[in-house]
């Protein structure tokens, strides 16, 4: 069994990050969307290469309201030739971001 502090949500939610690690200027802003979520990370899926220990600032939108959250990228994996599932540890808990994800409810079940 998981010990985890905060359940994940397996929500479909776009997605815009920044790979800050490559510097602010040098990272244009890409797209992925959420494969699960909880206030203390993220899975999603990308469409380019990002390396562990890689420094992302996301904005995710959940219904009327947006959440910039940083965090650090803990797992990589390559689910086919174009998209990868990617792990990202936040900073600190997103307290608020837990609260919108209830709000959202029901939440959906894996399959």
């Amino acid at each position: 069994m998981e010990k985890r502090i905060y359940p994940r949500v397996r929500k479909l939610y776009l997605v815009s990050y920044v790979n800050e690690s490559e510097g602010r200027g040098h990272s244009p802003v890409s797209m992925g969307r959420t494969l699960d979520i909880s206030p203390s990370g993220i899975r999603m899926e990308v469409y380019q290469l990002l390396t562990i220990d890689s420094i992302i600032e996301l904005e995710i939108g959940i219904a009327e309201d947006r959440f910039t959250v940083r965090g650090k990228v803990v797992r990589v994996k390559q689910v086919d030739e174009r998209a990868y599932s990617i792990g990202i540890e936040f900073d600190e808990p997103q307290i608020g971001l837990g609260y919108g994800l209830e709000a959202e409810g029901p939440w959906d079940n894996p399959p």
